[in-house]
């Protein structure tokens, strides 16, 4: 186990102080302490496992000193200030080399300097070769002088820990970029590449270098680009979250590759367009199946027919007959299992139904998805396998449709909708339904794709884009897709809303004195207290740094609006405790509530500015408090 003294031996180094060079700061401390005290002698030493290191000295050449003799050692290890009025007359220094030789150390006083966790570390000390009693005023006036110096110890110690956090974190995240299955990028908004990952330079084969030269529009196919650029138009202009299609890139050897592209563009703090953010998945293994399927299709159709006329025409000779059927037979089974064989390793399920909505194929990638296996799914309807109860109707009702009209707008196109598993799980799905007419009789094909991971980013994206990721609240951006709805309804129903503009009191004293951890922790609990404070039907957003926006509907008067902030008011002033740091807050709180008889021309965004103002108002009114203004 180790132990303390281990544990402050590895806090001192870590913080890199010892051995370094003299500074400013704590040469001004040693020669204030020199002067206050009428001493020649002053150190901010700093105590080693074998010696003790002078960060800062004044009146003495020397650098460090063996720990073993030394006085500040003494301070440390009791770890409280130690005051020597004549070192001759106290037993533990009287024979000290210190003493008896150069520089004849009689008076010392010596105070801790403190790591945040309480580590003495070393000491700010006076020393003078002659008896010294100090006054109260001089001891009081080098603990200041100390404090001064542990402040500035524990500030550099925060910064560390702040700047090992962000390195960790910054770690974490790029392993995850680099090492997705799946092509990522950061791209500007005049398409140059902000960053790429591994995988999205495989698919490319370009090396980062090389790729970094380039834009995406260089890289692209020219028949695609135009609808790649009028999507991304319409991102910028805000009328679509994200895109996505199916594209070709051109390699650095000249060949295309096709990848399904999703885009979505990230703002900044002040809604301005920083970079897109792009998830290139390489579908080229699947285009070329696809593409061998419908020749492979065709081809079969072709000879089919073929061998049919050459059978009518051969009904003369019985015995030309039966050869040309026992050849047509034969070439139809090579390829029914070519073309099983290709249906059975493809990446995307495979199933063929009649007319009936009887399943007739399945392969290998269907029983993956569904957990059906071909015997069970063979033979049986597609409704009754993966198709959801409320859905059944509307599938067959499609199938009697086609059967009389011959079309529909489904075919031969990409749709999104849910399948259930065999073990009722519900998942998401994108097919694409052909029909194919062999003998007068219709086979319907699909191929499935289960899209649950796709959906799940899609979900994560749009989630982290609209919720604060410190508190988990909504953020302003969806505070702000929020609230036109809010006054809307409020005009619809003729219904009161009120918004409630809650700003922390001195929170960037918080900050400053105990360090953004602490802040956070307070932000987060903070937002707790709030949301604990409303109704389930109210809305708490975090819209900056410590402000908070909270949206009552359905408020019937406005003395319901007070209430529920006079409650946020009583929660906040209750004492936070973290670790061993008690923090006693306030809150001001600006109120500016909506009447739709009297407000119909107000937009949100005006409700937001006179909530604000209010909130200032309290402020100025001396804080803790709440200031209400009728917006008209």
């Amino acid at each position: 186990m180790i132990s303390r003294e281990q544990l402050r031996i590895q806090k001192l180094h870590s913080l890199g102080l010892l051995d370094s060079e003299p500074e400013d700061f704590f040469d001004t401390i040693t020669r204030v302490a020199s002067i206050i005290l009428d001493s020649p002698i002053s150190l901010i030493s700093l105590v080693d496992e074998h010696r003790q290191w002078f960060k800062s000295k004044h009146g003495i050449d020397a650098t460090e000193t063996a720990r073993d003799i030394s006085f500040c050692t003494h301070a440390v290890e009791s770890d409280e200030q130690l005051i020597v009025e004549n070192a001759l007359d106290d037993a533990r220094f009287s024979q000290n080399p210190l003493v008896v030789n150069s520089p004849n150390i009689r008076f010392y006083a010596g105070i801790p300097i403190r790591s945040l966790d309480g580590y003495a570390l070393g000491t700010l000390c006076v020393i003078d070769n002659e008896p010294k009693k100090p006054t109260q005023k001089e001891l009081a006036a080098l603990n200041d002088l100390a404090h001064l110096a542990t402040r500035e110890l524990q500030f550099r110690e925060r910064m560390l820990e702040a700047k090992r956090s962000i390195q960790s974190s910054e770690s974490k995240f790029k392993t995850l970029f680099e090492n997705a299955a799946i092509g990522i990028s950061m791209v500007k908004p005049n398409g140059s590449w902000l960053e790429v990952n591994e995988e999205l330079c495989r698919i490319v084969g370009y090396s980062k270098q090389a790729l970094s030269a380039l834009t995406f529009q260089d890289i692209t196919f020219p028949v695609d680009l135009n609808t790649d650029l009028n999507l991304l138009d319409q991102l910028v202009a805000g009328k679509l979250d994200r895109y996505q299609l199916e594209k070709r890139y051109v390699k650095q050897s000249g060949e295309p590759v096709w990848v399904e592209l999703t885009v979505t563009k990230q703002l900044t703090a002040n809604g301005d367009l920083d970079y897109f953010v792009a998830i290139v998945k390489d579908i080229q293994s699947a285009k070329e199946t696809e593409a061998a399927l419908a020749l492979l299709r065709k081809t079969l159709e072709e000879k089919v027919s073929q061998r049919t006329e050459e059978l009518k025409q051969a009904n003369k000779s019985m015995l030309v007959a039966y050869q040309e059927k026992i050849a047509s037979e034969q070439l139809l089974q090579n390829a029914e299992l070519e073309l099983r064989t290709i249906l059975d390793n493809a990446n995307d399920a495979y199933v063929c139904m009649d007319a009936d909505g009887i399943v007739k194929a399945w392969n290998k990638q269907a029983e993956h998805i569904f957990g059906w296996a071909d015997e069970e799914a063979i033979g049986r309807k597609l409704d009754k396998l993966i198709i959801p109860n409320e859905l059944q109707q509307a599938h067959q009702a499609g199938m009697r449709r086609f059967a009389l009209e011959k079309q529909s707008d489904m075919m031969g196109k990409r749709i999104e909708l849910e399948a259930i598993r065999k073990d009722g799980v519900r998942i998401p799905i994108e097919l694409q339904v052909n029909v194919l007419e062999i003998n007068e009789q219709m086979l319907f094909t699909s191929f499935l794709r289960d899209i649950t991971d796709r959906k799940q980013l899609e979900s994560l994206l749009k989630n982290e884009a609209r919720n604060d990721p410190l508190t988990g609240l909504p953020n302003r951006r969806k505070l702000e897709e929020i609230l036109p709805v809010a006054v809307q309804r409020a005009r619809a129903n003729q219904t009161m809303l009120s918004i409630l503009f809650v700003d922390l009191d001195g929170f960037k004293l918080i900050n400053d004195t105990y360090g953004h951890n602490v802040g956070d922790m307070l932000l987060r609990e903070v937002a707790n207290r709030i949301d604990k404070s409303t109704r389930q039907s109210d809305t708490v957003a975090r819209y900056a740094g410590d402000e908070f926006i909270i949206v009552l509907e359905g408020v019937s008067q406005v003395a319901d609006t007070s209430r529920i902030a006079e409650k946020i008011l009583h929660a906040i002033s209750e004492p936070f405790h973290f670790n061993q740091i008690t923090l006693n807050m306030t809150v001001s709180i600006g109120i500016a509530c909506y009447d739709s008889d009297s407000s119909k021309e107000t937009q949100p965004a005006e409700l937001i500015r006179q909530a604000d103002k209010a909130m200032y108002t309290a402020k100025r009114n001396g804080k803790n408090g709440v200031f209400m203004v009728e917006t008209g």
